[in-house]
């Protein structure tokens, strides 16, 4: 038989397994999302009196990002904690809720030097990785923290989530990065058995977890130990600002790079004079503030509890874990901090608390008349409108930023305006 004929010769009929089908809107919608830019509904602001937040969510299918704020500016006092979780959101969560109480729970019975708040501090630390390893879920959290109690301010760290100061306009690296890669880092895991490895071009503990330091993570924790680093510092003059960032940041902007967009920011922006319609935005001053919330499982438009015991000293909480799947703007719980009438930490404030937010926060202020009194505070809310006004503008500038130059991280970024806390 003729080979061309062979080559030439077709079955009478061919079957074509029907695998195509026709995509609908919303798949099609849902394919988009997932390589789309990250869009500003992807984002979270937050405010304080002397401080700004905000978080923007990567690619990721859930926000791991954190942070929480603890702050009574009268006092001199505060707590201040960015936290980047990662293998999902669990850690970042309990992190958020625990950790503070439990280093101020230890601070409560802490009367001596500065070493032994540095140790109240690690006990805190450890005592929240213990409670959460307890709960047999394998994620884990990097974590940077500040505490301010008068002139002294205490930063401590687990993993590559970073302090930053701004001295005179100059940055200052107040903490260590704890990567796999370094030499003494490598060696302590080495010490205690383990390994590290390169896999996907980064240094990794048993070529799984590039960072060495984090609350969580039990199938590493023999080597992956929660004991953070600290720094204690003396607050003086010339310190201007502090940033606290997660490493979406910090891999994609350089240290003195991202104090230059803070001092410029600051002394540029100002309030809008008669803003609008501004769901993003939060006032959370010493008035009579009310902010909204969305529950865990269903939206919330507001949440107000009061202590009584407490009439002359204000708390409010916003809580947040990372899990954000859509569209949030902001965020809000207000809570009073149930403590003793002479608390050190009055103030919550912290990252949106589950899915999907939208949350809006107005300040009610209720002067019954125009003494100078009533205009003397008017004046004093307007500056520190603007005040955290410009401070979380010069969070989003370093967010974008970071977004612009290819980030894909989640990114957070706090700062604490350290004039507010100064005598």
């Amino acid at each position: 038989m003729d080979s061309c004929y062979l080559k030439r010769k077709r079955p009478p009929q061919i079957e074509i397994p029907n695998v195509l089908r026709e995509i609908s809107a919303a798949e099609a919608d849902l394919t988009s999302k997932a390589t789309a830019p990250i869009t500003q509904n992807d984002a979270v602001r937050s405010s304080a009196k002397g401080v700004g937040v905000f978080s923007l969510k990567g690619r990721k299918k859930l926000m791991e990002d954190s942070h929480k704020i603890v702050s009574c500016p009268r006092a001199k006092k505060g707590f201040f904690g960015v936290y980047d979780g990662h293998g999902g959101s669990k850690a970042a969560e309990f992190v958020t809720e625990n950790l503070h109480s439990n280093i101020m729970e230890n601070l409560k019975t802490c009367r001596g030097s500065s070493s032994a708040k540095e140790e109240a501090i690690k006990a805190g630390y450890l005592k929240t990785d213990s409670q959460f390893l307890e709960m047999g879920i394998c994620s884990g959290v990097c974590c940077v923290t500040a505490l301010i109690e008068g002139d002294e301010i205490i930063v401590s760290n687990l993993g590559d989530c970073r302090a930053v100061l701004c001295r005179g306009g100059s940055a200052e690296v107040l903490t260590k990065d704890h990567r796999a890669g370094q030499e003494d880092e490598k060696k302590r895991i080495e010490d205690n058995g383990g390994y590290v490895e390169i896999h996907r071009g980064a240094w990794r503990v048993h070529g799984v977890l590039s960072v060495s330091r984090s609350i969580g993570d039990s199938h590493l924790k023999d080597w992956v130990v929660a004991e953070p680093e600290t720094k204690r510092m003396t607050i003086t003059s010339d310190m201007q600002y502090l940033v606290l960032a997660s490493d979406g940041l910090w891999d994609k902007v350089g240290n003195q790079e991202a104090i230059d967009v803070v001092m410029q920011s600051c002394q540029k922006e100002t309030m809008p004079s008669q803003p609008k319609n501004d769901n993003s935005k939060e006032n959370e001053f010493e008035f009579n503030c009310k902010s909204t919330s969305p529950s865990p499982k269903l939206k919330r438009v507001s949440m107000v509890k009061s202590n009584k015991g407490r009439e002359r000293e204000f708390g409010n909480e916003n809580e947040s874990p990372a899990a954000v799947k859509s569209l949030r703007i902001s965020l809000g719980k207000s809570s009073i901090w149930k403590e003793t009438a002479d608390s050190d930490f009055i103030r919550e404030n912290g990252s949106p608390v589950k899915a999907q937010r939208t949350s809006v926060a107005h300040s009610s202020i209720r002067v019954s008349s125009r003494s100078p009194c009533s205009r003397r505070s008017d004046d004093s809310l307007k500056e520190n409108e603007e005040n955290s006004y410009s401070l979380v503008a010069a969070c989003q500038r370093l967010a974008n930023l970071a977004v612009t130059r290819g980030s894909w991280d989640d990114v957070t970024v706090m700062i604490v305006d350290l004039g507010h806390f100064k005598y």
